[in-house]
């Protein structure tokens, strides 16, 4: 579009210091002198020449002078300014198809997606010889949620640049919205096999097929993802995160732990997967990793909690008070309820008797009811 700024400007330059020769009573000739400012980029002063034009000049170029002044407005972002003048050009006699491209640009930023069909439908050559404009007429359909218009454009685009691999991009997501997904995840492969990709534009295809609730499709790119970006730990993460939508935690857990190799940040949560997937000796060899005191011990807690190694966690009590845990009111909890398991019940009314959590101080009750039916009714008891 650049290049075609620059010729048109160039033409107009051309004609306007033909005039100027013609005009040699006149001082300054006020649009080669625009004509330069806009080549230069000065578009304010420019703007201000335009102002200092004597319009009612014998033969005055009006399509010349309008043309000017639309792209004045157009670089100072006044699109519909810009249009109007575009099109006033265009009345005047300016033949320069570009104006309409112009027109189609400013319409579409303006949100007046109909104005934008229609003005790259007057140029269709130009049109047809760039895959961009063709792509902005789809984009146009689709926000006037005409989406069979949307995909008949994209397909002929593609039919006359098999390699503007953008319009796959494109149609994928068109597709997504439509619920097409097995279409949307074919342009996927198309897109990522041939385009210029990185990891963001990769893990955007995954995300969308995942916010879709198209797991399985999902995962097929993502574990694609991984074996082309194989230490990329966000593509990592995402696949694990997959895993866990189809409940295979334990290969969501291999991958948190994959993850933590290449970036230490990501140990706890490995200890977290592991022991989400009941696999205690790992979970409690990631934890042992951890470097924060406190974190460590928390979560080694839970980890005891959740396999039942009521007498492990007991132990680590001193450690928990040294650390000053034992002024979270769930650590306590759990200390008392430990005790509880390995039958102690004297240590475990010395914790219960700190919880004043409302939650908890209701789970303390029935602990405490429970601990009495042990004393009175051993038989009854059961830990």
């Amino acid at each position: 579009m650049k290049k075609i700024i620059t010729l048109l400007l160039t033409l107009l330059l051309t004609a306007s210091l033909f005039g100027a020769d013609a005009k040699k009573e006149q001082d300054i000739d006020y649009v080669a002198l625009a004509t330069l400012l806009i080549k230069d980029a000065h578009y304010a002063r420019a703007n201000e020449a335009l102002t200092h034009v004597d319009t009612k000049a014998k033969d005055f170029d009006f399509g010349h002078y309008y043309t000017l002044k639309g792209i004045v407005e157009l670089k100072l972002s006044n699109y519909k300014e810009s249009n109007t003048n575009f099109y006033k050009a265009i009345e005047s006699g300016q033949k320069e198809k570009s104006l309409y491209i112009y027109i189609a640009q400013n319409s579409f930023k303006l949100k007046e997606y109909k104005k934008t069909i229609e003005a790259l439908g007057n140029a269709p050559k130009l049109l047809h010889d760039k895959a961009n404009l063709m792509a902005l007429k789809a984009e146009s359909y689709y926000r006037l949620k005409e989406y069979n218009k949307a995909l008949l454009v994209l397909n002929k685009l593609l039919e006359l640049h098999p390699h503007y691999y953008k319009a796959y991009r494109q149609r994928f997501a068109y597709f997504v919205s439509l619920k097409l997904y097995q279409s949307a995840l074919s342009d996927a492969k198309v897109y990522l096999a041939h385009a210029k990709v990185n990891e963001q534009v990769t893990l955007s295809f995954i995300n969308a097929l995942r916010e879709a609730k198209e797991i399985k499709k999902a995962t097929l790119l993502a574990e694609a993802a991984h074996l082309r970006y194989p230490k990329n730990t966000r593509i990592i993460l995402l696949l694990a995160n997959l895993y866990i939508d189809k409940d295979m935690l334990q290969s969501a857990a291999d991958l948190f732990d994959e993850a933590s190799d290449i970036d230490y940040k990501y140990t706890k949560d490995a200890a977290e997967m592991f022991r989400r997937a009941k696999d205690f000796t790992q979970a409690l060899y990631k934890n042992s990793q951890l470097l924060d005191t406190k974190e460590k011990y928390k979560q080694k807690v839970a980890i005891y909690l959740e396999f039942g190694e009521y007498e492990k966690l007991v132990a680590t009590q001193s450690a928990l008070e040294r650390n000053g845990l034992l002024k979270e009111q769930n650590l306590l909890y759990a200390l008392a309820y430990s005790y509880y398991k390995i039958g102690d019940f004297k240590s475990a009314e010395k914790y219960l008797k700190k919880i004043t959590r409302s939650d908890l101080f209701t789970k303390s009750i029935e602990l405490r009811k429970n601990m009495a039916k042990c004393q009175s009714n051993y038989w009854e008891c059961s830990l």
